[in-house]
């Protein structure tokens, strides 16, 4: 081989070489690819396809769904009644960000006569209760509701960390008027985090642990290791006595950095 041939082989292999190198370059991360929780394959410590093991995504197969244990409508005056469904999530470290759901009133006869639409959330590992405020059902007399959530709920890695703080209502009490029935306490937070708006809903339950009506109140924070007071009140006498006071703190997990 003469000494020009030589020096093109060489110089054609240099430029396969280079060429090799930026190929390899290019496919490396496209073969070796890091597994991820979003690249629509079970791998990593994956349990299913993007979910499970470090994934935020919870796969559906390890969760159980959210239990509806009452849903009832109490009246406020005439015609005019609050909703209210009672609910347990049995899974103790995943929620929903946001989850529809739908309330179904029915009358005497059995007849649909309302239905009322609305998001929220569902903590890890807690019971809670879902309350939409005075509809109004034009003179039909209601008999029994109905809760559901709609739609598919996607389950995220939520620890119950708000379970465990020093968050709570004490001092309830209710009033002495039965005719003109009210409720007050004092919601105490007593753990290092500042509390971002929440809800306060207050439910009363009969001897035979019967809910016989609720009511609800938001307020806008609450400081570490303070307190404040709430007051509920409704316009009519109450169906039964009221021997268990019920006040739940509802705080979205989701929103705080805790």
């Amino acid at each position: 081989m003469t000494w020009a041939a030589q020096r093109r082989l060489q110089y054609i292999g240099g430029l396969f070489l280079v060429f090799c190198i930026i190929l390899f370059i290019f496919l490396y991360p496209i073969i070796f690819r890091k597994p991820t929780c979003f690249d629509g394959k079970q791998n990593g410590d994956e349990t299913g396809v993007d979910c499970g093991g470090s994934c935020q995504l919870m796969c559906k197969e390890k969760i159980s769904d959210p239990v509806i244990l009452w849903s009832r409508a109490f009246p406020v005056v005439g015609n005019t009644y609050n909703l209210v469904a009672y609910i347990e999530n049995q899974n103790k470290n995943s929620g929903v960000v946001e989850a529809s759901y739908e309330f179904r009133v029915y009358d005497v006869k059995n007849l649909l006569i309302g239905r009322r639409q609305g998001t929220t959330f569902i903590p890890p590992n807690k019971q809670f209760a879902i309350f939409e405020p005075r509809i109004d059902f034009a003179q039909r007399e209601v008999k029994s509701v109905s809760f559901e959530f709609t739609g598919p709920l996607t389950w995220v890695r939520k620890e119950p960390t708000l379970n465990n703080l020093s968050i709570f209502a004490d001092k309830v009490t209710m009033g002495d008027d039965m005719n003109n029935p009210s409720l007050t306490a004092v919601i105490k937070n007593e753990s290092i985090y500042e509390i971002p708006s929440f809800d306060v809903i207050a439910i009363l339950y009969d001897e035979n642990h019967n809910a016989i009506n609720a009511s609800k109140t938001v307020k806008e924070s609450l400081p570490s290791n303070d307190s404040m007071p709430v007051f509920f009140t409704w316009p009519n006498a109450l169906t039964g006595v009221p021997v268990i006071k019920d006040v739940l703190i509802s705080i979205n997990p989701f929103t705080v950095s805790f």
